[in-house]
């Protein structure tokens, strides 16, 4: 295959680009440089607005300075109403709003490292400059942002070289939030099969997420920021059911469209995730979901390889993913509908 010749217009506008960051930094063109704690934020909100509004709803941007400690705790839990008889030697006691997990963090090191075909950025050539700067920046962010929420779900390890091949979802990376519960809360996790449907173990999503709170720990049993995520397939599984039962009637075919039937399980509110796996239940808080972020550990080191008629944006952090409190944690990962057995 013959080399790809940017154009003039496309490789000025990429220098231009290229230029500005470098010497915002004071870094030289192709050399490694720090990104800044407030630049970190600025990725990260851009990428909600992008089109990644869960990472938005989680902490997903946690700054710790050490790379081992404790969980910081980022929601309220337990009972801290009470009384205390003082008019003796016994004192009023403050009781801790965080939980008090014994597993904490360690943070690992992942490299983000996005290639981007010149071919790609000569169809940006027409923009204004200002307009591709934010181009080539979203098309970073949106990379990142959806490898964050693909390991979130389905990291299981942390290998020293990863293979994307064997590994598409980044399971190899780091440690996602269900193999968190599954190393240090097996009994918040049930990985085995449920079945959903007349003769299954539930006879709809409904039962079973009902089933699954009770998992929960009465101090969040409750509590109404509990949301049920699922996985896409399961909300078919659902929404065919109403279909079949009323999709003929035109007034129920409209509210189902509008999603009003369709936005509890279990009497909790639900959401379909980006990325979340098929079969899967989660039942917990979103701010019960983080990833936590060394400060001071983002580089970046941007090079122009004609070799390969692409920029390389190289990209490297210190993450983990973590489950604040796993009291406030159920999940189910196997969830399939009920198939008869042939007579």
């Amino acid at each position: 295959m013959s080399n790809y010749a940017l154009s003039e217009k496309g490789r000025q506008q990429l220098d231009d680009y290229s230029k500005r960051l470098h010497e915002s930094v004071g870094a030289a063109k192709g050399t490694q440089f720090a990104i800044t704690p407030a630049a970190v934020q600025k990725l990260f909100e851009k990428a909600v607005e992008d089109g990644s509004p869960f990472l938005g709803k989680i902490n997903a941007n946690v700054a710790v300075t050490e790379k081992v400690g404790e969980k910081i705790g980022l929601f309220i839990s337990g009972l801290v109403a009470g009384r205390t008889d003082t008019s003796g030697s016994a004192e009023r006691t403050a009781r801790s709003l965080h939980s008090l997990e014994k597993f904490g963090y360690s943070l690992k090191q992942t490299n983000a490292d996005v290639a981007l075909k010149y071919s790609i950025i000569d169809q940006w050539k027409h923009v204004a400059a200002g307009k591709f700067a934010e181009l080539y920046a979203s098309a970073i962010r949106m990379a990142i942002a959806n490898d964050r929420l693909r390991i979130g779900w389905y990291g299981t390890s942390a290998a020293e070289t990863t293979n994307p091949t064997a590994n598409p979802l980044g399971q190899d990376v780091n440690i996602g939030w269900f193999q968190k519960i599954r190393n240090e809360a097996p009994e918040q996790i049930d990985d085995d099969a449920i079945t959903i449907g007349v003769g299954g173990d539930y006879a709809n999503l409904d039962s079973m997420v009902r089933a699954l709170k009770d998992s929960i720990d009465p101090v969040f049993r409750n509590d109404p920021r509990l949301r049920v995520l699922i996985g896409s397939n399961l909300a078919s599984i659902a929404e065919n059911k109403f279909y079949e039962a009323a999709g003929d009637k035109p007034t129920e075919k409209r509210s189902l469209d509008g999603g009003r039937l369709l936005d509890t399980y279990g009497g909790l509110p639900s959401e379909v995730p980006p990325y979340f796996p098929e079969n899967a239940v989660m039942i917990t808080f979103h701010a019960n979901l983080s990833i936590y972020r060394q400060e001071g550990t983002w580089r970046r080191t941007i090079i122009d390889n004609p070799k390969k008629d692409q920029i390389e944006d190289f990209n490297s952090f210190n993450e983990d993913y973590i489950v604040e409190d796993y009291r406030a944690m159920a999940a189910a990962t196997n969830v399939v509908a009920y198939e008869a057995p042939a007579e």
